[in-house]
């Protein structure tokens, strides 16, 4: 036979296709995923990993299997889920995904109330740029996310919960730090750090500056989080548009850029029509009702 664990560790060797970085995820030893797999494997008669190849590769088999596990696990969760709804206590699990800023600087707060008021739910949540965020929630390996950038797809529901201003930031030794604002033009003569491709500060800032006629900043190295952006910064590497949010540290200068102003909203995402459990009903009217910070 084979149990709910097995198909969860083999989810997510598939999406993560690496037993190494597995382990992270299940907290398991590496020996216990290869026996799991194995056990799957045994039970189903079909390898479904092809292990020859320098990556794990899924066989045919492995992908057929894969989609019919993600389901299995949804409607196991959602059955328990349906069964703590009728009790008093809301149990279960709340799994979020979060673009960088949210997910770093506003939700870690607010899950914390969360967590006080309904202590028998077990959240995590996972931290990544806006655009994979949104097609994990359209590939149905997420449910619900926060985050910084609208898609245009009509399969998905935002709610504005917050809002942002994407600012310039100098080291206090940097040209710039000497004088309160700088004009638009003055930045085509820089070399920027910029987060990565996906990024929901990198897409918003670049259409705003479109606008302004500025096509594309010159870049000297792009990195992938918010804090390696400002630890380059006050490492001399360049200037940046970061959010708001994130300036803490004194060691930054906000800079003043005339005729730029630039604003941007943090919003929940979820399937249009999605039948939603009782926990995610729970939370998005949470969110909503008390912590709406737009």
């Amino acid at each position: 036979m084979i149990d709910l664990q097995q198909l969860k560790t083999f989810c997510t060797v598939v999406e993560k296709k690496s037993f190494t970085k597995a382990q992270e995820i299940v907290h398991r030893t590496q020996s216990t995923i290869s026996s799991q797999i194995s056990a799957l494997e045994r039970f189903y008669n079909t390898p479904l990993f092809d292990r020859s190849a320098r990556e794990i590769k899924v066989t045919e088999n492995g992908k057929i299997l894969y989609e019919y596990a993600k389901k299995i696990i949804e409607l196991v969760e959602k059955s328990r889920n349906a069964i703590n709804s009728s009790k008093q206590t809301l149990q279960g699990e709340l799994l979020i995904g979060a673009s960088t800023i949210p997910g770093t600087y506003i939700l870690p707060e607010i899950l914390s109330v969360f967590k006080k008021k309904y202590s028998e739910v077990n959240i995590s949540m996972q931290i990544t740029n806006s655009k994979d965020i949104i097609n994990k929630i359209i590939e149905h390996t997420l449910e619900i996310g926060v985050v910084g950038e609208k898609l245009n797809d009509n399969r998905l529901e935002y709610i504005n919960i917050a809002k942002d201003r994407i600012v310039l930031v100098v080291p206090q030794n940097h040209k710039w730090a000497k004088i309160s604002s700088i004009k638009l033009k003055d930045i085509q003569k820089e070399s920027f750090l910029s987060r990565e491709e996906g990024s929901g500060t990198k897409a918003t800032l670049e259409s705003i500056l479109k606008t302004k006629g500025i096509t594309k900043l010159n870049t000297s190295i792009n990195l992938g989080s918010t804090e390696a952006i400002k630890e380059g910064v006050k490492a001399g590497l360049g200037p940046a548009f970061i959010s708001e949010w994130a300036i803490k540290d004194k060691s930054l200068k906000t800079i003043t850029v005339e005729n730029l102003d630039i604003v941007r909203h943090f919003y929940i995402v979820f399937l249009k029509n999605s039948v939603k459990n009782n926990i995610l009903e729970t939370f998005i009217k949470f969110i909503k009702k008390d912590y709406s910070l737009s």
